[in-house]
C-alpha cells in the first residue's frame, strides 16, 4: 500500500510568509501611504488656514461693518418716510374733511429699536419773532418721558449743535428755501394749503384756524408745494471714553403764498418759517446691540467682536481688525476726533490651534484604532495559518498513522488467509490459532473505523443527556474494562465514592469515555503484570469522588511520562499526537481523547487534563447535576 503521507503537502511550505506578504501589500501598506497622505493633507490645510486668519479677520470686518452700516441706512431710510407732520405732538391732518388736530405717533408709542428719541424746533426769518428763542420738541413716546436724562440729552445736543448755527443766521427760511430749488436737495411733498399753514403755524392754533374761515379760498382743495431734505447724519462726540451721539437731522421748509393776504398768525410762512427736525440714534444700539447682533450672522468661529477694544493686547496669533461704523457713514461736519470705545474683531490662533489639536487628537485615535486593528488582523492572520498548518499536520500524523494501523492488521490478516488457503498448516491446533489472529485483525481494523464513524455521528447527536447514577453505570462497565487481549488482567483498580448526587450523562458516551481513558492509560503508562495476572507495578486508578464545590468528578490516574503544561489544552483536538508519527512508539490514530472530548461535551460536563503528583496525568472529568 502506498505512503498516504507523502500526498500531503508539507506544513514547512511558504503560505503562511506569502499570505503575510499579501496582507501587507493589499492592507498594511495602502494604509501606511494613504494615512501618510491624508496626515501631510490635514497639517498643509491647517498651516494654510493660520495663514489666512488676518485676512479672514479683515474680511470679516468689513462685512460686518458692511451690515452695520446697511442697518443705519435703512433705518434712515425708513424715517425719511415718515410725514413730516408727525414731528409734533399735535398735527392737523391733510384731508378735505372739518379741520381736525390729531396725537403724534411719536408722542404716543415707543421709539422703535435704535432710536433713541425724535425731535423738532421751528426757525422763523423775523429777529422781532426770534427774541424769545427756539424752543426744542421731543418725542419719546409719552409726554411724561421728555423730562428724562435720554430727552435732557437729545435737547441740549440738539441746542448746541443744530439750534445755535441755525439761529445766528440772518435768514435761515429763505436760505433754506434757495436749497430746495437745488436739485437732489430732497422730495417734494404736496399737501392742501390748509394743511401746510396750520402745521408750519407758530403762532396760536385756535387763532389760526378762525383765519382760515374768514378765507373760503383756503379751504378749497389746493393744494401746496412742501420740501423736505434727506437726511444727515452728524456724530456728536460727548467724551473719550463715551460713544458719539448719532443725529440725523433734516430741513423741511415751504414756498411763499404770495396771492393771498394772510392774517398775522399764519402770515409766518410768507415771512420766512423753516421747520429742523429729525432723530437720534441709539448709542447702546449702534455700538453694542447692533454689531453683536450682526456678528452672529457674520463671524466664524474662531472669531469674536470686542466691545471697547482700545487696548487690546499684541501678541502672536492674535489678528485685529477695527470696526469703524461711523468711518463707513456718509456724515455731515467735521471728523469725529474721540469716536468713543471702539469695536473690533479679533481672530485668535490659539482657539484655532485648539481645533487643530482636536482634528489631530481624533487623527490619531484613529490611526491607532486603524494600527490595532491590523496587528489584530495580523495575529489572526497568522493564527489561522498556524491552525491551518496545525490542521495539516495532525492530517498528515492521521494519514500516517492510519497508514501504519491498517497495513499491519491486513497483512496479517493476508498472511494467515494465505497460508491456509495454500494448505501450509495441517495441524488443527496451530489452524485455529491462525484463524483467532484472522478475527482479532479483523476486530482491530472494525475498531479502528468505528472510532473514524463515531467522530462523525457525534457531531450530529441529538440526544439529550438525562440524570443517572454514575457509580452504577461505572460498575456496569467494570468488566468490559478488566479485559486486554482477550483475557482479564488487573491493571485497573476502581474506587468510587459513596452517595453521590445524580449527574447528567449519555450511557453510550460515559462508555466511550471511559473506555477510551483507560486505554490511553494504558498505552502511555502500561502496567507490568506478573505471571499470575496481577500487577507488579502501581494500578490505573478509576475513581468518582465530590469535589469542595459539590461538583461529581471522575478520574483516571495513571503513571505515565505525563504531559507537558503547554500542550495540556490541545490533546483533546482531533488527529493530533505529540511527536512525529513516523518516530512514535505507540499505536494509535489521535482520534481517543477526541472522542473523548466530545462525548463529555454531549453530557454538558468538562474534561481537562492534571499533572499527578509523583508523576503521571489525572485525566478529570466534572459533572452536571
Amino acid at each position: 500500500m502506498p505512503n498516504l503521507a507523502r500526498t500531503i503537502p508539507s506544513p514547512g511550505a511558504p503560505s503562511g510568509r506569502t499570505a503575510l506578504f499579501l496582507y501587507v501589500l493589499l492592507v498594511v501598506l495602502p494604509a501606511v501611504v494613504f494615512g501618510g497622505l491624508l496626515w501631510r493633507q490635514l497639517q498643509q490645510f491647517q498651516a494654510a488656514r493660520l495663514a489666512e486668519l488676518p485676512l479672514e479677520c479683515r474680511d470679516a470686518a468689513e462685512r460686518l461693518t458692511r451690515r452695520c452700516v446697511d442697518r443705519v441706512e435703512k433705518l434712515r431710510n425708513d424715517e425719511m418716510q415718515r410725514p413730516f407732520e408727525h414731528y409734533a405732538e399735535d398735527f392737523f391732518v391733510d384731508d378735505l374733511g372739518p379741520v381736525r388736530a390729531r396725537s403724534s405717533p411719536l408722542a404716543t408709542r415707543r421709539p422703535r429699536p435704535g432710536v433713541l428719541g425724535h425731535f423738532a424746533f421751528h426757525v422763523v426769518d423775523d429777529p422781532i419773532d426770534r427774541e424769545n428763542g427756539i424752543s426744542v420738541t421731543v418725542l419719546r413716546g409719552s409726554r411724561a418721558d421728555t423730562d428724562d436724562a435720554a430727552s435732557t440729552l437729545i435737547r441740549e445736543v440738539v441746542s448746541d449743535a443744530l439750534v445755535a448755527p441755525i439761529a445766528d443766521a440772518p435768514f435761515p427760511a429763505q436760505m433754506a428755501r434757495d436749497a430746495a430749488l437745488i436739485e437732489g436737495f430732497g422730495e417734494r411733498r404736496e399737501r392742501l394749503i390748509r394743511s401746510v399753514v396750520l402745521n408750519f403755524a407758530s403762532g396760536d392754533h385756535e387763532e389760526c384756524i378762525n383765519a382760515l374761515d374768514r378765507l373760503p379760498e383756503l379751504r378749497d382743495n389746493v393744494s401746496h408745494t412742501v420740501h423736505v431734505q434727506y437726511f444727515e447724519l452728524r456724530p456728536i462726540p460727548r467724551g473719550a471714553s463715551e460713544a458719539p451721539l448719532l443725529l440725523a437731522a433734516r430741513q423741511v421748509t415751504t414756498e411763499q403764498v404770495p396771492e393771498f393776504q394772510l392774517p398775522d398768525c399764519i402770515d409766518a410762512i410768507n415771512k420766512g418759517v423753516l421747520i429742523v427736525q429729525g432723530f437720534a440714534l441709539d448709542p447702546d444700539w449702534l455700538h453694542m446691540q447692533m454689531p453683536l447682533e450682526e456678528a452672529a450672522d457674520v463671524l466664524g468661529p474662531s472669531q469674536r467682536l470686542v466691545l471697547g477694544a482700545n487696548e487690546l493686547p499684541e501678541r502672536e496669533g492674535l489678528a485685529v481688525e477695527v470696526v469703524d461704523v461711523l468711518g463707513r457713514l456718509e456724515v455731515a461736519g467735521e471728523e469725529v476726533k474721540s469716536p468713543g470705545p471702539r469695536l473690533a474683531v479679533v481672530a485668535d490662533a490659539g482657539e484655532l490651534r485648539r481645533t487643530f489639536r482636536e482634528q489631530n487628537g481624533w487623527f490619531a485615535s484613529m490611526a491607532l484604532i486603524l494600527t490595532v486593528s491590523m496587528v489584530i488582523g495580523i495575529r489572526l492572520l497568522l493564527g489561522s495559518i498556524r491552525q491551518s498548518r496545525n490542521e495539516a499536520l495532525r492530517t498528515r500524523n492521521f494519514v500516517a498513522s492510519v497508514t501504519h494501523e491498517l497495513r499491519t492488521p491486513i497483512a496479517a490478516v493476508k498472511l494467515y488467509g494465505e497460508m491456509l488457503r495454500d494448505g501450509w498448516v495441517s495441524d488443527d491446533s496451530r489452524r485455529d490459532e491462525y484463524l483467532g489472529r484472522i478475527v482479532t485483525e479483523s476486530d482491530r481494523l472494525g475498531g479502528l473505523v468505528d472510532r473514524v464513524l463515531l467522530r462523525r455521528r457525534l457531531y450530529d447527536q441529538e440526544d439529550a443527556p438525562q440524570p443517572g447514577d454514575l457509580n452504577a453505570e461505572i460498575a456496569g462497565m467494570r468488566r468490559d474494562l478488566e479485559i486486554l487481549g482477550g483475557r482479564a488482567v488487573k491493571d485497573v483498580v476502581f474506587d468510587l465514592a459513596d452517595d453521590l448526587p445524580r449527574v447528567l450523562l449519555l450511557p453510550e458516551g460515559l462508555h466511550v469515555v471511559l473506555q477510551n481513558l483507560v486505554e490511553n492509560a494504558r498505552k502511555y503508562g502500561p502496567v507490568e503484570l506478573g505471571e499470575d495476572g496481577e500487577p507488579v507495578g502501581e494500578p490505573i486508578v478509576v475513581r468518582t469522588r465530590l469535589s469542595r464545590n459539590r461538583r461529581v468528578l471522575l478520574e483516571v490516574l495513571d503513571r505515565g511520562p505525563g504531559i507537558p503544561e503547554k500542550d495540556r489544552s490541545r490533546i483533546f483536538e482531533a488527529f493530533l499526537r505529540l511527536g512525529d508519527e513516523h518516530t512514535r512508539s505507540t499505536k494509535g490514530t489521535g482520534l481517543g481523547l477526541h472522542l473523548v472530548s466530545l462525548q463529555v461535551q454531549a453530557m454538558r460536563a468538562r474534561v481537562r487534563a492534571l499533572p499527578r503528583e509523583g508523576g503521571g496525568t489525572v485525566f478529570q472529568v466534572s459533572f452536571t447535576s
